[in-house]
């Protein structure tokens, strides 16, 4: 094949690797700025603030888990990514079609688990949660 093909291959998948980064640090932003957000608003509450306080485990789960999402899907496009290069320096048939952008995963639950569980993933999340249940403590305790 064309190696004209393969790096403008290359170049479409780098562009969706960045953009799969991108979309994971964004996550992470609204997930600190929604609770924060749910922090101010139930801070300026003065009845049952404890029991809405575990409200904001919710969005901080949920965007754990997509940006697990994403961090798995750009480890996939990243494995694409090396095939593809490989095939520059070593032409071979590999079954790998021009521009193909497939990226099945055998085990996709075990691979999202991964990536949510990543250390440049779970961090904020974690921090996140033990705030949230720390000052949920707080109130309860403190009543």
């Amino acid at each position: 094949m064309n190696t004209d093909y393969r790096i403008k291959h290359l170049e479409m998948l780098q562009s969706i690797i960045a953009r799969l980064s991108q979309q994971s640090f964004t996550v992470r932003g609204w997930s600190v700025t929604l609770v924060s957000v749910i922090f101010a608003l139930l801070s300026a509450q003065s009845q049952h603030r404890s029991e809405l306080i575990l409200l904001a485990l919710a969005p901080t789960w949920i965007f754990w888990g997509l940006d697990g999402y994403y961090l798995n899907l750009e480890r996939r496009y990243r494995r694409l990514f090396a095939s593809v290069a490989q095939q520059l320096h070593t032409p071979s048939d590999s079954g790998l079609l021009p521009f193909d952008m497939v990226t099945d995963s055998t085990h996709p639950l075990r691979d999202l688990v991964r990536g949510a569980t990543a250390p440049s993933v779970a961090a904020i999340p974690v921090v996140l949660t033990a705030l949230i249940l720390g000052y949920w403590t707080f109130l309860v305790v403190t009543g």
